[in-house]
């Protein structure tokens, strides 16, 4: 279990872009396992709703469910 901790902690310090488990599980309850464009629940992941590049966080407030269909939909702007 430490092993693990220290993995997760290893990560998070190389890749700004890391997201923490709490705010994954924050995110998924919130949105309740769909995507929040169009409901599915089939190959999700979590997007930046201000695009890190444009100087988005990785904050549960800043972070949805997308499905892959429409997070390519998706334009990298504000």
């Amino acid at each position: 279990m430490e092993q693990l901790k220290l993995m997760e902690a290893e990560k998070q310090t190389r890749d700004p872009r890391y997201l923490p488990a709490s705010v994954k599980r924050e995110v998924w309850k919130r949105d309740g396992g769909r995507c929040v464009e169009c409901g599915s629940k089939e190959n999700l992941g979590y997007n930046h709703v201000i695009p890190f590049s444009k100087g988005g966080t990785n904050t549960a407030g800043n972070i949805q469910l997308l499905c892959e269909k429409c997070n390519k939909k998706k334009p990298d702007k504000i």
